[in-house]
């Protein structure tokens, strides 16, 4: 049973967001906030202060934690709380490299994330569930995100509301379709509601309209863009070779022609799931690569499987799945590579010292490793400055 919330804030209390949210959630619990008692004015009186060094005495197994910065991830890492959720201020969703590490990190670990955005919205689902948008553009899509908050904090699964929810957007989407002129972009978001929904045909539609209406506003990144994602709708719709062709008509760099010419062989040789795998990943939609690439990962022989997956693990944000890829090596770069993942796995773990450690390793074939322990340090001193009652 979840008795406890702890919440890691991004701001004063004075000026966080969600406080409707926590107020409800915490009627019935006992809530910390990571921040001083001037930090936490304004708040309910229930509510406790609670400084970095004595989260170690909370409950843990019984503690949902609630984070609206990435730079908390560090200081979540190896305490196992009973749930993590993820609620990003859409002013917080994207940075720097650095930041996005930390961002991509902190969605890996969440039992579920709350963006305030479409796009990054979308970007997570092509690489987990239990993703949820609370926007303020739709009334009903919001109480959908809002309830299953609460059901996170209880420990409910997330499922079907998440299913539900994108069930909504579709719906909202369709509504404002029919009554705006709609854009592109507009046509092009439907045509994603559609295609995570699994109606193919519908999304193959809305992607083509997508796709003319750019051309029609002189976009010149229609077809990378627009027309590219026929290519993934597609694969979905039993067309293997169609999706293929439409994929090697958006190719523009060298890599994507690269690539084009590697499923269309891969295709010919009959390993179809790598080659629908191949696209997918092309095609951003990592969460349902891996849903290909790992059941036929023993069979490989070309090293083409497990490097797809250390490419999809990566933007996942699961670097210890992504080391488990990679074995021992002499050559230096290689090593490097490890001991750097290596770091970054065990930060993720709570496992600091550990983490240097292998980090500086890694800087013994080169000095630009050096740099992830800077991070590390810069980021520990963003989530000092916010328990000290900062804003970000």
């Amino acid at each position: 049973m979840i008795d406890s919330i702890v919440l890691f804030p991004h701001c004063r209390w004075e000026t966080f967001p969600y406080q409707t949210i926590l107020e409800v959630a915490g009627r019935e619990r006992t809530v910390y906030v990571v921040t001083t008692p001037a930090g936490l004015s304004g708040a309910p009186s229930s509510f406790r202060s609670i400084a970095r060094n004595e989260l170690h005495t909370l409950p843990w197994p019984q503690t949902a934690a609630i984070v609206t910065h990435p730079c908390w991830i560090y200081e979540i890492a190896g305490r196992a709380p009973a749930a993590v959720l993820a609620l990003l201020p859409e002013a917080y969703e994207y940075g720097d490299d650095a930041y996005l590490r930390c961002r991509d990190a902190l969605c890996a670990a969440a039992s579920m994330i709350v963006t305030s955005s479409e796009p990054l919205y979308f970007e997570q689902w092509f690489r987990r569930c239990r993703v949820f948008l609370r926007d303020g553009l739709d009334l009903a899509s919001d109480a959908i995100a809002d309830a299953a908050i609460m059901d996170a904090i209880s420990g409910k699964p997330l499922d079907s509301l998440a299913k539900l929810q994108l069930q909504r957007r579709q719906d909202f989407r369709e509504e404002q379709l029919k009554a705006l002129r709609p854009t592109a972009m507009q046509s092009f978001f439907q045509a994603v509601y559609q295609y995570l929904l699994g109606g193919y045909e519908q999304a193959e539609h809305s992607a083509k309209l997508a796709f003319e209406q750019a051309i029609f506003a002189g976009d010149d990144t229609a077809v990378i863009t627009y027309f590219r994602f026929l290519s993934a709708i597609r694969l979905q719709l039993g067309k293997p070779l169609d999706a293929i062709a439409t994929y090697g008509i958006s190719a523009v760099t060298d890599a994507e022609r690269n690539a084009f010419a590697t499923m269309s062989a891969l295709q010919d040789e009959g390993q179809d799931a790598l080659a629908a795998a191949l696209l997918l990943r092309m095609n951003e939609d990592y969460r349902q690569a891996a849903e290909l690439l790992e059941p036929i990962e023993e069979a490989d022989r070309s090293g083409l499987v497990r490097s797809l997956l250390f490419e999809v693990y990566s933007a996942r944000g699961k670097p210890d799945l992504a080391l488990s890829l990679i074995g021992e090596t002499r050559h230096a770069e290689a090593r490097k590579k490890r001991h750097l993942l290596e770091g970054t796995a065990l930060a993720l773990q709570g496992k600091r010292h550990e983490a240097i450690h292998a980090i500086l390793q890694a800087a013994m074939h080169g000095a630009e490793p050096l740099q992830a322990i800077a991070e590390l340090a810069a980021v520990d001193q963003q989530a000092q400055r916010l328990s000290e009652g900062d804003s970000a």
